[in-house]
């Protein structure tokens, strides 16, 4: 009779860890799908091709926002995200008319990537110019900026992503403090922060 508890209770033990391992195995899988979600990927590839466009209306399906309307854009698509008291969507507005100098126009650059996937990028950055090496970085939200050419030269290995890791983490950073400003002082240098950190 005891052998027969014993065994019972060691059943149920072995059945409790096993449920238990379980558990703790979907916890470390969902939890580290949260992690990929927040990572920011960075892809290298070269311009081949720079359009002026209308802000943001003539940007085709699938192409990338970036720059100031795609922080517009990502405050829009989550509601959470909102400039703070004191600050109006129409500040960020006027952020991208700056950007601009008024004439309500960005650049759509066609990027062929390393691996000859071609995407189109719009953005009110306008430094770019056809042939450059250029790293896109994704997120929760976007930006492209210049990079040395070896990083596009598909015969060898991608450099150290250290560096651009870093790079990308501080631009990302810098665009959060951005939609957290709470005056139009904020506002400002927090934009001046984006422009440098990002390459605007």
């Amino acid at each position: 009779m005891k052998q027969g508890k014993v065994l019972n209770s060691s059943r149920f033990l072995f059945k409790t860890s096993v449920a238990l391992v379980f558990f703790a195995l979907l916890s470390a899988c969902a939890n580290s799908g949260m992690n990929r979600v927040k990572e920011i990927s960075i892809r290298y590839g070269k311009v081949l091709s720079v359009t002026r466009v209308p802000v943001p209306s003539a940007a085709p399906a699938g192409a990338i926002i970036g720059g100031f309307t795609g922080l517009m854009l990502a405050r829009k698509a989550n509601p959470g995200r909102q400039l703070a008291a004191g600050v109006g969507g129409a500040a960020l507005g006027g952020l991208v008319t700056h950007a601009l100098e008024g004439d309500r126009r960005a650049y759509r650059y066609r990027i062929k990537f390393r691996d000859s996937f071609e995407a189109d990028y719009v953005t009110e950055n306008g430094y770019l110019r056809t042939s450059d090496c250029v790293a896109v970085e994704r997120g929760e939200y976007n930006n492209l900026r210049r990079v040395s050419d070896e990083y596009c030269r598909i015969e060898l290995p991608l450099p150290p992503l250290v560096k651009s890791q870093q790079e990308a983490d501080q631009c990302h950073a810098a665009k959060k403090q951005l939609l957290l400003a709470e005056d139009d002082a904020t506002l400002d240098q927090a934009a001046r922060k984006v422009k440098i950190l990002c390459q605007f």
